[in-house]
C-alpha cells in the first residue's frame, strides 16, 4: 500500500510534502518548528498561509520556473511576511536557484523573505546568501523525534523518513550524507527488525563511531577508512571500520574494528584476521597460556560496566576457520566461540570457571595450521532499556575500548 506521503516522484520533493503534511495536520507543530529555523517576527498561526511548490502569495503550479524560482515549500501572511524552503537530497545546491527563490518573492510583494535550505550536503560559503538559515536533514529529524510523545503525526514524519532512507539505501541510491540519525534499536512487535532498517542503522552507526574521537585516538581507527560492508546467510550484517596502519594496504592484515546486526542484537568487535602481519603466533608462545589469560581476564573486568548499564550482554572470544573456494567464495568449516566470563574465576561473573576453554583456544591458535581468524565481541541484546536511544553508541564504544589491550598485543 502506498504512504500518504508518497505523492511525488523525486526524493526531495517526497521529503518537502511530508513534511508539509505533516505540520498541516498538527497545527501545533507550526509556531515551534519556525522559531526552531530561527525565523524572525513570526505572525499568528491564524494568519499562516502554507503552500508547497508554489511561491509566497500565490497558487500552487502556476508559474513557471525560468527567470523565477519555485520553492519546495513556503510560509506566509498578507502582510509581507514570507518563508521559503528549498529541499535537497540527492540534487547538489545551486546557488542561481536560491537567488531566484528570493527574487520571485520579491515579485509578489515579499522583499524580505527568508530563504531555508533543507539539504544532506553542508553549503560552502558561496552559497550562503543574507538571510538565509541553513539545516541538515538529520537535524530535522531530531527535531521532530524529541515531538514524537506529543504528536501522532510527528511519529509518521519520523517512520517515514527511515523507511524512505533504509529504501533508498537498499536500492543503491547515492546519498552523500544521511536524512535520519541514530536514535537506538527501537524493534518491538508493531515494528520488528528488518534487513533494509539494519542496513540504515549500520551506515549511521559507522559514521557516528568515525566521528567519536575517542575510537580514533584511543583504537587508533582510520575514519576515513574505507569500509567494508557484507551480509551473511542468516542475514546477520556488519561493516568494519579499519585501522590507521593498513592505510593503502589490505585491511585484512590488520586488526579491525567491525560493527554487525541480527534479528535480536547488535554488537562491535575487534577482529584479528588470519593474514595478521608481525607473527602473532610466536608472541603467543612468548607469552604463555598464563599471561594470555590473565589478558583475556583483564578485558572481561573492562567490559563488566557495559554489562552492567545493558543486562543481557554477552562477551565473545571465538576462533572462525574458513575454507577459501576462490575471491569471494568461501565456506566455514568451524567456530569455537566461548563467554569470556568463563574464562574468569570471579563469582562476580555469575558464570561457572572453564579453564578448559582457555587450554583450547590457547592451544588452537599456537598450533594452527590453517585459515583461523580470531576475534573478541560484544553483544547487545535490543530490548535492552541502554539500546534504546542514542546512546546505546556510547556503551558500544566503551565496550571497543575495554578490548584494547587485545589490540595492544597483537600489534606490539
Amino acid at each position: 500500500m502506498r504512504n500518504i506521503f508518497d505523492q511525488y516522484d523525486k526524493q526531495e520533493n517526497r521529503l518537502t510534502h511530508a513534511l508539509i503534511c505533516t505540520l498541516t495536520n498538527d497545527k501545533g507543530l507550526i509556531l515551534p518548528f519556525l522559531h526552531w529555523l530561527e525565523c524572525a517576527n513570526i505572525p499568528p498561526l491564524k494568519n499562516i498561509h502554507i503552500g508547497q511548490q508554489q511561491s509566497p502569495g500565490r497558487e500552487a503550479k502556476v508559474e513557471k520556473e525560468g527567470e523565477y524560482g519555485i520553492p519546495d515549500a513556503c510560509f506566509f501572511d498578507d502582510d509581507g511576511w514570507a518563508l521559503v524552503i528549498e529541499s535537497k537530497v540527492q540534487d547538489k545546491i545551486r546557488i542561481k536557484q536560491l537567488r531566484k527563490h528570493r527574487k520571485t518573492a520579491a515579485c509578489y510583494g515579499y522583499e524580505n523573505a527568508r530563504v531555508v535550505l533543507i539539504a544532506v550536503d553542508h553549503p560552502s560559503k558561496s552559497q550562503i546568501l543574507p538571510n538565509m538559515h541553513y539545516v541538515p536533514w538529520e537535524k530535522v529529524y531530531q527535531w521532530f523525534v524529541k515531538h514524537t510523545k506529543e504528536s501522532d503525526w510527528a511519529r509518521r514524519f519520523v517512520e517515514y523518513m527511515q523507511v524512505l532512507e533504509a529504501n533508498m539505501i537498499s536500492q543503491g541510491y547515492d546519498i552523500r550524507g544521511t536524512l535520519t540519525m541514530f536514535s537506538g534499536f527501537n524493534f518491538d512487535e508493531e515494528h520488528p527488525y528488518t534487513y533494509h532498517e539494519g542496513k540504515r542503522l549500520i551506515r549511521l552507526m559507522g559514521q557516528e563511531f568515525r566521528k567519536n574521537k575517542r575510537l580514533v585516538k584511543e583504537l587508533g581507527l582510520d575514519p576515513k577508512g574505507k569500509g567494508k560492508k557484507g551480509i551473511n546467510k542468516d542475514e546477520k550484517i556488519w561493516d568494519i571500520i579499519p585501522s590507521k596502519k593498513a592505510k593503502g594496504k589490505a585491511f585484512t592484515a590488520y586488526p579491525h574494528a567491525t560493527i554487525f546486526m541480527s534479528s535480536k542484537e547488535a554488537g562491535v568487535a575487534i577482529t584479528i584476521p588470519n593474514g595478521l602481519k608481525g607473527g602473532m603466533i610466536r608472541r603467543l608462545n612468548n607469552f604463555g597460556i598464563d599471561k594470555f589469560g590473565k589478558l583475556l581476564a583483564g578485558i572481561e573486568e573492562n567490559l563488566r560496566e557495559c554489562i552492567k548499564q545493558s543486562p543481557g550482554t554477552k562477551p565473545i572470544i571465538y576462533i572462525l576457520q574458513r575454507q577459501y573456494r576462490g575471491q569471494k567464495s568461501h565456506v566455514k568449516n568451524g567456530r569455537l566461540e566461548v563467554d569470556l566470563r568463563t574464562l574468569v574465576k570471579d563469582e562476580k561473573t555469575g558464570l561457572e570457571h572453564q579453564p578448559m576453554w582457555l587450554e583450547a583456544i590457547y592451544d588452537i591458535l599456537t598450533h594452527k595450521r590453517t585459515n583461523l581468524q580470531l576475534g573478541i565481541e560484544v553483544r547487545f541484546p535490543y530490548s535492552a532499556k541502554a539500546m534504546q536511544s542514542a546512546k546505546a553508541l556510547d556503551v558500544m564504544a566503551d565496550a571497543w575500548i575495554a578490548m584494547k589491550p587485545m589490540l595492544d598485543f597483537v600489534l606490539e
